[in-house]
Protein backbone atom coordinates (compact mmCIF):
# COMPACT_ATOMS: atom_id res chain seq x y z
CA UNK A 1 0.00 0.00 0.00
CA UNK A 2 1.68 3.88 -0.95
CA UNK A 3 1.64 5.64 1.85
CA UNK A 4 1.24 3.07 4.12
CA UNK A 5 3.51 2.96 7.70
CA UNK A 6 2.32 -0.34 8.39
CA UNK A 7 5.35 -2.98 9.03
CA UNK A 8 3.55 -6.15 8.03
CA UNK A 9 0.02 -7.23 6.38
CA UNK A 10 -2.27 -7.03 9.06
CA UNK A 11 -5.45 -9.98 9.35
CA UNK A 12 -8.69 -8.64 9.90
CA UNK A 13 -9.91 -10.41 13.48
CA UNK A 14 -12.87 -8.94 15.56
CA UNK A 15 -12.70 -10.64 19.27
CA UNK A 16 -12.21 -9.42 22.92
CA UNK A 17 -9.16 -9.17 24.86
CA UNK A 18 -8.11 -8.13 28.06
CA UNK A 19 -5.81 -4.95 28.33
CA UNK A 20 -3.98 -2.50 30.90
CA UNK A 21 -1.94 -0.36 32.06
CA UNK A 22 0.40 0.21 34.38
CA UNK A 23 -1.35 -0.99 37.61
CA UNK A 24 -4.89 -0.32 36.67
CA UNK A 25 -7.27 -3.42 36.52
CA UNK A 26 -7.74 -5.43 32.94
CA UNK A 27 -10.60 -4.04 30.71
CA UNK A 28 -11.91 -5.75 27.81
CA UNK A 29 -11.77 -4.43 24.48
CA UNK A 30 -12.74 -5.14 21.04
CA UNK A 31 -9.38 -6.07 18.76
CA UNK A 32 -10.10 -5.52 14.52
CA UNK A 33 -6.93 -6.62 13.47
CA UNK A 34 -3.61 -8.25 14.27
CA UNK A 35 -0.56 -8.58 12.26
CA UNK A 36 2.89 -9.93 13.74
CA UNK A 37 4.26 -6.63 14.62
CA UNK A 38 1.23 -5.04 16.55
CA UNK A 39 -3.15 -4.84 16.50
CA UNK A 40 -5.61 -2.06 16.23
CA UNK A 41 -8.32 -2.39 19.12
CA UNK A 42 -11.24 -0.07 20.03
CA UNK A 43 -11.79 1.17 23.33
CA UNK A 44 -14.26 2.71 25.58
CA UNK A 45 -11.92 3.73 28.29
CA UNK A 46 -9.52 6.21 27.21
CA UNK A 47 -5.79 5.54 27.87
CA UNK A 48 -2.42 7.36 27.85
CA UNK A 49 -0.56 7.02 24.62
CA UNK A 50 2.29 7.57 26.49
CA UNK A 51 2.36 4.42 28.94
CA UNK A 52 2.36 0.79 27.50
CA UNK A 53 -0.48 -1.49 27.42
CA UNK A 54 -0.27 -4.95 28.37
CA UNK A 55 -2.66 -7.37 26.98
CA UNK A 56 -4.19 -10.87 27.23
CA UNK A 57 -5.11 -12.43 24.15
CA UNK A 58 -6.67 -15.85 24.29
CA UNK A 59 -4.07 -18.55 24.13
CA UNK A 60 -1.23 -16.49 24.65
CA UNK A 61 0.90 -15.35 27.56
CA UNK A 62 0.74 -11.44 28.28
CA UNK A 63 1.93 -9.16 25.83
CA UNK A 64 3.49 -6.09 25.91
CA UNK A 65 2.65 -3.26 23.40
CA UNK A 66 2.98 0.43 22.52
CA UNK A 67 0.62 2.80 21.71
CA UNK A 68 1.67 4.06 18.13
CA UNK A 69 -1.60 6.19 17.23
CA UNK A 70 -5.14 6.88 18.80
CA UNK A 71 -8.51 7.94 16.95
CA UNK A 72 -11.16 9.04 19.47
CA UNK A 73 -11.86 5.13 20.46
CA UNK A 74 -9.39 3.34 18.40
CA UNK A 75 -5.76 2.41 19.15
CA UNK A 76 -2.70 1.29 17.07
CA UNK A 77 -0.78 -0.96 18.59
CA UNK A 78 3.35 -2.29 17.93
CA UNK A 79 4.04 -5.19 19.66
CA UNK A 80 7.58 -4.49 21.75
CA UNK A 81 8.54 -8.06 20.62
CA UNK A 82 6.75 -9.30 17.43
CA UNK A 83 5.17 -12.59 17.27
CA UNK A 84 6.78 -15.61 15.59
CA UNK A 85 5.10 -16.41 12.22
CA UNK A 86 3.95 -19.06 13.32
CA UNK A 87 2.49 -18.25 16.66
CA UNK A 88 0.75 -15.97 14.23
CA UNK A 89 -0.35 -18.31 11.95
CA UNK A 90 -1.47 -20.52 15.11
CA UNK A 91 -3.53 -17.55 16.76
CA UNK A 92 -5.19 -16.68 13.82
CA UNK A 93 -6.50 -20.07 13.03
CA UNK A 94 -7.92 -20.66 16.83
CA UNK A 95 -9.39 -16.99 16.70
CA UNK A 96 -10.86 -17.04 13.27
CA UNK A 97 -12.75 -20.68 14.48
CA UNK A 98 -14.45 -18.55 17.49
CA UNK A 99 -16.44 -16.90 15.09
Amino acid sequence: MVGSRRIDPRTVIRTEILVRQSTAQLFQVTMSDISVSGFKFKSYCSLDDEKMVFVKISGLQTLAAHIRWMDYQDYGCEFTNPLHPAVFDHLVSGLQKLR
